[in-house]
């Protein structure tokens, strides 16, 4: 029987030690190095009596900002019904989403900002970069993990949003590394192009990480050139497939 092939995001988030002996440097006083060099843009807060007054789960809600964003990226009018369609269609494919019977006034105003924001801030990478913004970016597949989509992409600059009031976790520099991985090997076959810088972005605070992927490994790979660290890759995720 052929294993169910899982979607990258959830093979970074849900299945524990999947880099554990690829990147055993990635710990979390690392990551603390890393968020330490955060840039700040300045950008509109979220109303806290909003915020508290929401009766959404805080993902749900930022997701919906987000759909929004999408929308003002290409210079749309907002469409809530379009955006809450997209909104509860990917929680509820990565998430134990409580999916909302509908969007009130306050929730709206709060995901517009979190959208003002985020716009905002890809506005400013895309000026730094001299390239243009594409959302939902291919991450290609691997073996059992299947194709999936990043948030967005700047040329060679994969770029994923945490919308949070708190630093950026292990957890969401291990999805972008499987981001990394997963585009060095379609690279390597001939079936895509490789990344070779992260962003990590929160549009609610205005906190931008950034790092070239060759300065990363220096740091969290013992050593190991990109090669090798692509092939421990494999073996784990060979092994995984053959239990």
């Amino acid at each position: 029987m052929s294993q169910m092939r899982t979607d990258p995001r959830t093979v970074a988030r849900q299945i524990p030690g999947l880099l554990d002996d690829v990147l055993p440097q990635l710990t979390p006083g690392l990551v603390s190095h890393f968020n330490s060099s955060a840039n700040r843009i300045e950008v509109e807060s979220l109303n806290a009596s909003l915020l508290h007054e929401s009766k959404l789960q805080r993902a749900m809600l930022f997701e919906l900002g987000y759909a929004v964003a999408e929308q003002m990226l290409l210079r749309n009018e907002i469409d809530w019904e379009q955006a809450g369609a997209v909104a509860v269609s990917r929680q509820r494919k990565f998430y134990d989403a409580s999916i909302p019977e509908h969007f009130d006034g306050g929730d709206k105003i709060l995901a517009e900002i979190v959208a003002r924001n985020l716009v905002l801030a890809l506005g400013t990478l895309s000026t730094q970069n001299g390239g243009v913004v594409i959302s939902n970016p291919v991450v290609p597949g691997f073996e059992w993990i299947s194709t999936g989509t990043g948030d967005f992409s700047l040329g060679e600059s994969i770029v994923e949003v945490k919308c949070s009031s708190r630093n950026f976790t292990t957890a969401d520099y291990r999805q972008v590394i499987v981001y990394w991985l997963l585009s060095y090997a379609a690279a390597l076959e001939g079936r895509g192009t490789e990344w070779r810088e992260v962003i990590l972005l929160n549009p609610r605070t205005g906190r931008i990480v950034r790092f070239k992927i060759d300065s990363f490994i220096a740091y969290t790979g013992s050593g190991m050139a990109k090669i090798e660290i692509l092939q421990a890759f494999q073996a784990v995720v060979g092994s995984r497939l053959q239990r």
